[in-house]
Protein backbone atom coordinates (compact mmCIF):
# COMPACT_ATOMS: atom_id res chain seq x y z
CA UNK A 1 0.00 0.00 0.00
CA UNK A 2 2.81 2.42 0.89
CA UNK A 3 4.50 1.67 -2.44
CA UNK A 4 1.22 2.41 -4.22
CA UNK A 5 0.98 5.77 -2.46
CA UNK A 6 4.60 6.57 -3.27
CA UNK A 7 3.97 5.84 -6.94
CA UNK A 8 0.96 8.15 -6.88
CA UNK A 9 3.12 11.03 -5.68
CA UNK A 10 5.46 10.27 -8.57
CA UNK A 11 2.74 9.90 -11.20
CA UNK A 12 -0.86 10.44 -10.04
CA UNK A 13 -3.50 8.31 -11.77
CA UNK A 14 -7.15 7.45 -11.25
CA UNK A 15 -9.25 8.10 -8.15
CA UNK A 16 -6.35 7.75 -5.72
CA UNK A 17 -4.36 10.15 -7.86
CA UNK A 18 -7.08 12.77 -7.46
CA UNK A 19 -6.83 12.43 -3.68
CA UNK A 20 -3.03 12.67 -3.81
CA UNK A 21 -3.35 15.72 -6.05
CA UNK A 22 -5.34 17.55 -3.39
CA UNK A 23 -2.68 16.70 -0.81
CA UNK A 24 0.01 17.94 -3.20
CA UNK A 25 -1.77 21.25 -3.74
CA UNK A 26 -1.84 21.91 -0.01
CA UNK A 27 1.76 20.83 0.50
CA UNK A 28 3.26 22.51 -2.57
CA UNK A 29 1.50 25.86 -2.30
CA UNK A 30 3.99 27.30 0.18
CA UNK A 31 6.90 25.87 -1.77
CA UNK A 32 5.76 27.72 -4.89
CA UNK A 33 5.49 30.88 -2.82
CA UNK A 34 9.16 30.46 -1.93
CA UNK A 35 10.61 29.45 -5.28
CA UNK A 36 8.79 31.79 -7.67
CA UNK A 37 10.44 35.00 -6.36
CA UNK A 38 13.83 33.29 -6.70
CA UNK A 39 13.27 32.89 -10.45
CA UNK A 40 13.61 36.67 -10.81
CA UNK A 41 11.16 36.64 -13.70
CA UNK A 42 11.47 39.41 -16.26
CA UNK A 43 9.06 40.58 -18.91
CA UNK A 44 8.92 38.26 -21.92
CA UNK A 45 10.93 35.53 -20.18
CA UNK A 46 10.37 32.06 -21.56
CA UNK A 47 10.02 29.65 -18.66
CA UNK A 48 9.85 25.86 -18.45
CA UNK A 49 8.41 23.97 -15.49
CA UNK A 50 9.25 20.28 -15.33
CA UNK A 51 6.55 18.32 -13.51
CA UNK A 52 3.92 21.06 -13.24
CA UNK A 53 1.50 18.71 -11.48
CA UNK A 54 -1.80 20.41 -10.76
CA UNK A 55 -0.63 23.59 -12.53
CA UNK A 56 -0.61 25.76 -9.43
CA UNK A 57 2.82 27.26 -10.08
CA UNK A 58 2.05 27.87 -13.75
CA UNK A 59 -1.13 29.66 -12.75
CA UNK A 60 0.55 31.88 -10.17
CA UNK A 61 3.29 32.94 -12.55
CA UNK A 62 0.86 33.57 -15.39
CA UNK A 63 -1.35 35.67 -13.14
CA UNK A 64 1.41 37.95 -11.89
CA UNK A 65 4.06 38.08 -14.62
CA UNK A 66 4.17 39.02 -18.30
CA UNK A 67 5.99 35.96 -19.60
CA UNK A 68 5.44 32.69 -21.47
CA UNK A 69 5.39 29.35 -19.65
CA UNK A 70 5.83 25.88 -21.09
CA UNK A 71 5.22 22.84 -18.91
CA UNK A 72 5.90 19.11 -19.23
CA UNK A 73 4.42 16.40 -16.99
CA UNK A 74 4.08 12.65 -17.52
CA UNK A 75 0.86 12.24 -15.54
CA UNK A 76 -2.20 12.38 -17.81
CA UNK A 77 -4.35 13.19 -14.77
CA UNK A 78 -2.16 16.17 -13.87
CA UNK A 79 -2.14 17.31 -17.50
CA UNK A 80 -5.95 17.41 -17.47
CA UNK A 81 -6.19 19.17 -14.10
CA UNK A 82 -3.51 21.73 -14.96
CA UNK A 83 -5.16 22.40 -18.32
CA UNK A 84 -8.46 23.17 -16.61
CA UNK A 85 -6.77 25.42 -14.05
CA UNK A 86 -4.91 27.38 -16.72
CA UNK A 87 -7.53 27.34 -19.48
CA UNK A 88 -7.65 31.11 -19.98
CA UNK A 89 -3.84 31.41 -20.22
CA UNK A 90 -3.62 28.51 -22.66
CA UNK A 91 -6.26 30.12 -24.85
CA UNK A 92 -4.38 33.42 -24.99
CA UNK A 93 -1.11 31.58 -25.81
CA UNK A 94 0.60 32.58 -22.56
CA UNK A 95 0.85 28.95 -21.39
CA UNK A 96 1.64 25.73 -23.25
CA UNK A 97 1.22 22.50 -21.29
CA UNK A 98 2.56 19.20 -22.60
CA UNK A 99 1.87 15.60 -21.58
CA UNK A 100 4.98 13.46 -21.76
CA UNK A 101 8.30 12.41 -20.26
CA UNK A 102 10.78 15.30 -20.05
CA UNK A 103 13.74 13.12 -21.04
CA UNK A 104 11.97 11.75 -24.13
CA UNK A 105 10.25 14.99 -25.15
CA UNK A 106 11.78 16.88 -28.07
CA UNK A 107 12.85 20.38 -27.01
CA UNK A 108 15.26 22.53 -28.99
CA UNK A 109 18.47 23.94 -27.57
CA UNK A 110 18.65 27.44 -26.05
CA UNK A 111 14.88 27.80 -25.71
CA UNK A 112 14.33 29.06 -22.16
CA UNK A 113 15.46 31.87 -19.88
CA UNK A 114 14.41 29.97 -16.75
CA UNK A 115 13.76 26.31 -15.94
CA UNK A 116 12.41 25.15 -12.59
CA UNK A 117 10.89 22.18 -10.80
CA UNK A 118 9.35 21.52 -7.39
CA UNK A 119 9.63 18.09 -5.71
CA UNK A 120 10.64 16.37 -8.95
CA UNK A 121 14.30 15.50 -8.39
CA UNK A 122 13.53 12.47 -6.16
CA UNK A 123 12.08 10.66 -9.16
CA UNK A 124 15.21 10.93 -11.31
CA UNK A 125 17.23 7.76 -10.67
CA UNK A 126 20.25 9.20 -12.47
CA UNK A 127 20.71 12.97 -12.25
CA UNK A 128 23.23 13.36 -15.07
CA UNK A 129 20.75 12.92 -17.94
CA UNK A 130 17.98 15.35 -16.85
CA UNK A 131 20.50 17.96 -15.70
CA UNK A 132 22.36 17.76 -19.01
CA UNK A 133 19.09 18.23 -20.90
CA UNK A 134 18.10 21.19 -18.72
CA UNK A 135 21.47 22.76 -19.47
CA UNK A 136 20.88 22.22 -23.18
CA UNK A 137 17.39 23.78 -23.31
CA UNK A 138 18.49 26.85 -21.32
CA UNK A 139 19.76 29.94 -23.09
CA UNK A 140 23.30 31.02 -22.28
CA UNK A 141 23.15 32.79 -18.92
CA UNK A 142 19.77 31.25 -18.19
CA UNK A 143 18.85 30.03 -14.70
CA UNK A 144 17.78 26.69 -13.27
CA UNK A 145 16.01 26.58 -9.91
CA UNK A 146 14.69 23.60 -7.98
CA UNK A 147 12.98 22.92 -4.68
CA UNK A 148 13.80 19.68 -2.86
CA UNK A 149 12.99 18.45 0.61
CA UNK A 150 15.73 17.62 3.07
CA UNK A 151 16.63 13.96 3.41
CA UNK A 152 15.63 13.95 7.09
CA UNK A 153 12.24 15.43 6.18
CA UNK A 154 11.61 12.76 3.54
CA UNK A 155 12.55 10.01 5.99
CA UNK A 156 9.70 11.07 8.29
CA UNK A 157 7.18 9.94 5.64
CA UNK A 158 6.47 6.21 5.46
CA UNK A 159 5.65 6.19 1.74
CA UNK A 160 9.14 7.46 0.82
CA UNK A 161 10.86 4.35 2.20
CA UNK A 162 10.08 2.00 -0.68
CA UNK A 163 12.79 2.97 -3.15
CA UNK A 164 10.61 5.22 -5.32
CA UNK A 165 12.00 8.40 -3.78
CA UNK A 166 15.72 9.06 -4.28
CA UNK A 167 16.83 10.91 -1.16
CA UNK A 168 19.62 13.06 -2.55
CA UNK A 169 21.68 15.21 -0.26
CA UNK A 170 22.38 18.86 -0.97
CA UNK A 171 26.05 18.06 -1.66
CA UNK A 172 25.13 15.31 -4.13
CA UNK A 173 22.88 17.64 -6.14
CA UNK A 174 25.41 20.47 -6.14
CA UNK A 175 28.13 18.10 -7.37
CA UNK A 176 25.90 16.82 -10.17
CA UNK A 177 24.99 20.37 -11.20
CA UNK A 178 28.68 21.21 -11.49
CA UNK A 179 29.31 18.11 -13.60
CA UNK A 180 26.44 19.14 -15.89
CA UNK A 181 28.15 22.47 -16.52
CA UNK A 182 26.18 24.79 -14.25
CA UNK A 183 27.86 27.69 -12.44
CA UNK A 184 27.08 30.23 -9.71
CA UNK A 185 25.40 27.51 -7.66
CA UNK A 186 23.78 28.72 -4.44
CA UNK A 187 21.03 27.56 -2.12
CA UNK A 188 18.50 28.80 0.41
CA UNK A 189 17.59 26.59 3.36
CA UNK A 190 14.35 26.43 5.30
CA UNK A 191 12.98 23.95 7.82
CA UNK A 192 11.56 21.72 5.07
CA UNK A 193 14.13 21.79 2.31
CA UNK A 194 16.35 23.67 -0.11
CA UNK A 195 15.92 26.01 -3.02
CA UNK A 196 18.94 25.48 -5.26
CA UNK A 197 19.78 28.09 -7.90
CA UNK A 198 22.37 28.05 -10.67
CA UNK A 199 23.14 29.42 -14.11
CA UNK A 200 24.21 28.02 -17.45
Amino acid sequence: MLRLIGNQFKRPTGFLGKIISKIMIKGNSQDYDKIIPELEIKRNDRILEIGYGHGLGVNRISTHYDCHITGIDFSELMFKEATKRNKIYIENKKVELNFGNFLAFEIGSDQFDKVFCVHVIYFWDILADPLAKINTVLKEGGAFCLFMAKTDYLKTMKFTKDGIFNKYSLDQVVDELRRAGFRDISHITNDKGYIIKCKK
